[in-house]
């Protein structure tokens, strides 16, 4: 039976499934539950390999694949197709990516960096170091911060076939998002940050088994946790205002992004979360679970992020908030959220008409690939089209206007009527203060269409070692934010997908001796994955 694999190389964690070219069948899925490479998002990455070295990242990266692989147990494997954003296929291909981090012709040649192609194509599995001799199919980044994924979003969704204005946005750490006019297509990526992917809040986890991923109301607040099937079943029940809980249900050991959305709306809606404070500082949704008002502020920058960025697409496209028919939601948090809950929070805008609830758009544009490699001339000429009417948020007026007022209502508390008499000073239309009614439509009822026999989820093992001759005071350890760094007697160890990078280096700035420096670690290389 040939057979064939497709991976979605996410920023925050790596998807990928075997499958039956004969019947395009999913046989089995494998899920790394964290992105190898130190950091939460993809500029940490990209910081990383630049400063650590790029071949490092690569070997990271490809190790975590080889290890995906042969977890699915392919017995004739033809070929391996790949998805994801620029940064993560370049680091996996092991192709330059500084031109993705200096803006400007001058700035690379003065690097002395030349641009590399970033079109679809096909490479050999052993050229890249993958632990099988196949064909590798890597479709077409759109633009250095646009990448695969947002084709996917675009192909997957039925964003390209609707005739109304409409929009689709991607809900991940690196939002990419989409507005179509007539025949006029917008694009942007807006950094919403690790929160949507559950990362950085105190409690924060992946859509894993045991994440809290929504809150229903029935006689309280009863928290819906996925199951080992990533299914929504019953958690632990949760008295917001008195900061209890009751154990029972499925067990939960922390909060995904799709639950920190709808704990929001919940607190919100009670009044117990007024940003940025909490009623009584902190709620508690399980043993050793509790949202914070540090989280509370997090969760408030990437709200802002996303609502800044859809709201800059529609004022550079020239149509109004009324004008906006269909929204198009894709990946984990967008297919596990409740829209309505998004929509209150101002993530999903707040008159499209249908809301459509997609999956993960980015894997199954890898499947196509997978089953059908001939598909990549398709998606070359797509890129073309969708290259015109590119606005880079960073250097965007309007998004800078609009994000300014975002962090002032959800960091300081700026009251939504003066946010709105803001907007209306700088040009630009204010949020509606109505929601329309709007008919929701789900595609499938997990992120992934299809999960065939088996899913194994699995967690990167992969450490930087170093000994360091020291006192012993354990400084290192108690700041490192991602519990990343242990120790035994001399030897130290940082494991790779939980530590936040070379942004982070808490453990290095706050060693009293002065003796600890992540440049003295070195890579490790035993069995990648457990």
């Amino acid at each position: 039976m040939d057979q064939a694999i497709n991976i979605d190389i996410g920023t925050s964690g790596i998807r990928a499934q075997l499958l039956n070219l004969m019947d395009s069948s999913v046989l089995r899925t494998a899920i790394l539950s964290r992105n190898p490479l130190p950091g939460a998002n993809v500029v940490d990455h990209m910081d990383f390999a630049i400063n650590y070295g790029q071949g490092i990242a690569h070997e990271i990266l490809i190790s975590a694949v080889n290890s995906l692989i042969k977890n699915l147990k392919p017995e004739n494997l033809k070929r391996v197709a790949v998805c994801g954003n620029p940064i993560q296929l370049s680091l996996f291909e092991g192709i330059e990516i500084r031109d993705l981090a200096f803006a400007g012709k001058n700035a690379l040649e003065k690097i002395n960096v030349k641009l590399p192609e970033r079109n679809g194509h096909m490479v050999s599995g052993n050229e890249i170091g993958l632990c099988a001799d196949v064909d590798v199919v890597i479709p077409p980044s759109v633009k250095h911060e646009i990448g695969a994924d947002a084709l996917a979003m675009m192909v997957k969704s039925g964003f390209l076939d609707t005739p109304e204005a409409c929009m689709v946005t991607d809900y991940g750490t690196n939002a990419e998002m989409a507005l179509k006019v007539g025949n006029r297509i917008y694009t942007g990526s807006a950094a919403a940050g690790p929160v949507i992917e559950g990362q950085q809040i105190s409690k924060g986890m992946l859509a894993t088994p045991g994440a809290i991923a929504d809150l229903k109301l029935s006689g309280g607040w009863q928290s819906l946790v996925l199951d080992e099937k990533l299914r929504l079943v019953e958690g632990p029940r949760i008295d917001l205002r008195n900061r209890t809980f009751k154990t029972i249900g499925y067990p939960a050991k922390g909060i995904t992004g799709t639950g920190v959305i709808a704990l929001m709306y919940a607190g919100l809606v009670t009044g117990i979360i007024k940003p940025p404070h909490i009623e009584g500082d902190i709620i508690r949704l399980g043993k050793e679970i509790t949202f914070t008002e540090k989280d509370v502020v997090e969760a408030g920058k990437a709200f802002g992020a996303l609502r800044a960025g859809h709201l800059t697409l529609m004022h550079e496209a020239g149509i109004a908030y009324e004008d906006l028919e269909t929204m198009y939601m894709c990946g984990a948090s967008g297919t596990y959220v409740d829209p309505i809950k998004a929509r209150f929070t101002g993530i999903v805008p707040a008159t499209p008409k249908r809301i459509v609830q997609c999956g993960n758009t980015s894997l199954e544009l890898a499947k196509d690939l997978a089953l059908n490699p001939d598909y990549l001339s398709y998606l070359n000429e797509m890129k073309e089209s969708v290259l015109s009417n590119h606005i880079m948020f960073a250097s965007s007026p309007t998004f800078a206007s609009i994000y300014v007022q975002e962090i002032a209502l959800w960091n300081e508390g700026m009251p939504l009527e003066k946010y709105n008499a803001n907007l209306e000073r700088s040009g630009i239309q204010p949020i509606p203060q109505k929601f329309q009614e709007s008919l929701i439509e789900r595609k499938s009822n997990e992120d992934i269409h299809e999960l065939g026999k088996c899913l194994k989820i699995m967690e990167s093992k992969l450490d930087f070692i170093a000994t360091i001759k020291c006192s012993g005071c354990d400084t290192c350890l108690k700041e490192c934010p991602g519990e990343a760094l242990s120790r035994e007697c001399e030897s130290f160890r940082i494991n790779t997908a939980r530590c936040l990078g070379t942004t982070c280096r808490r453990c290095e700035e706050k060693c009293p001796e002065k003796r600890f420096s992540i440049s003295n670690f070195k890579l490790e290389h035993p069995e990648f994955i457990r």
